[in-house]
């Protein structure tokens, strides 16, 4: 017997478990076009999304277990398997919020706890730190798995004692989520202290691309605010979630008496999402908003070349919200 396992571990290709999560993010793409549009037979789409759920689940196990027993784990590996824990999830249970099984807002703290600790993990990658998932972590996915299969139990079946439990099992999701992912960002916290990785914060991964870093910041923000523009409180929280994040990065990187630096784009990322605070959003009034909120941004129009010489902290920020007020303001007298 060990000798049949030895020979199994020399044999076994390396990348094997780093395709079982490939494959768990194909899952998850593949799941929201199981359950989402609508069909006059719906059993044999959601069954079969049930199906593909359920080994997805499997294969998160066996690529955890493939790895530690054949001593097959990468950094890159530690990196993919929550990265594509995440995709799964995520896709699936939004797909649930989108068939009105639950609201959206119960989603909401799954999305940034998951949002959050995928940033920090891919920002120590680069910094050559490679976190794994904790226990908490792990414990926090069986939660999220049996949460969805009640959803899954719920929608074939139907039934008060089906919702209960589905609602029952979301929370307690919810709940496990958000205090883990606490927990993990307390466990790293030293981390979060580094440079390297406050200025990736700051510069949102893509502030490092050239040329006009800017303008990458300002179009990340524009693919943000489909998601989020048609709740007008989860834009107004999202908005100032980040203003927050601004305000912890940008102090501790010293930046006190220095112009604005051009790998920094949470302040474009910011304006641009504060220029479609109740804006509606198609797609001719996003191409109207990015061009107007470059233009304002580059041109400097009084009094936003004033707040861009309060140098330091506020003044980095501050002149790319005046272009967001400017381009507000025309999207306004545009679209109504």
């Amino acid at each position: 017997m060990g000798r049949s396992s030895s020979r199994l571990k020399y044999t076994l290709p390396a990348f094997f478990p780093n395709f079982l999560s490939c494959l768990r993010i194909v899952i998850g793409i593949v799941i929201p076009l199981l359950i989402i549009p609508p069909r006059s037979l719906e059993t044999l789409p959601l069954v079969s999304a049930l199906f593909l759920f359920i080994f997805g689940a499997l294969t998160d196990f066996w690529d955890g277990w493939v790895a530690r027993r054949h001593r097959l784990e990468t950094a890159f590996g530690r990196i993919l398997d929550p990265l594509a824990d995440k995709v799964f999830i995520l896709a699936t249970m939004a797909s649930f919020a989108a068939r009105g099984l639950y609201s959206y807002w119960w989603l909401v703290p799954i999305f940034l706890r998951e949002t959050a600790v995928t940033f920090c993990r891919l920002a120590w990658l680069a910094e050559g730190q490679a976190i794994g998932a904790e226990r908490a972590g792990k414990v926090k996915l069986g939660l999220q798995v049996v949460s969805i299969s009640f959803s899954f139990l719920y929608l074939l079946f139907g039934g008060f004692f089906s919702a209960g439990l589905n609602l029952f099992f979301l929370v307690l999701a919810m709940a496990v989520t958000v205090s883990s992912g606490v927990s993990f960002l307390a466990h790293n916290r030293r981390l979060l202290e580094g440079r390297n990785f406050l200025g990736t914060v700051s510069a949102l991964g893509v502030g490092y691309l050239r040329p006009a870093p800017g303008t990458y910041g300002t179009l990340l923000g524009l693919l943000v605010i489909p998601l989020i523009a048609h709740d007008l409180l989860l834009h107004v929280l999202i908005l100032v979630l980040f203003i927050a994040l601004y305000y912890f990065t940008i102090p501790r990187l010293g930046l006190a008496h220095e112009a604005d630096p051009t790998e920094i784009v949470i302040d474009e990322f910011c304006g641009i999402l504060l220029a479609f605070v109740g804006r509606p959003i198609t797609p001719a009034s996003l191409l109207v908003g990015f061009i107007l909120f470059r233009i304002f941004d580059v041109t400097k129009l009084f009094p936003i070349n004033w707040l861009e010489n309060r140098k330091g902290t506020h003044g980095i920020l501050w002149d790319d919200l005046g272009a967001g007020v400017y381009t507000w303001l025309i999207l306004k007298l545009v679209y109504g």
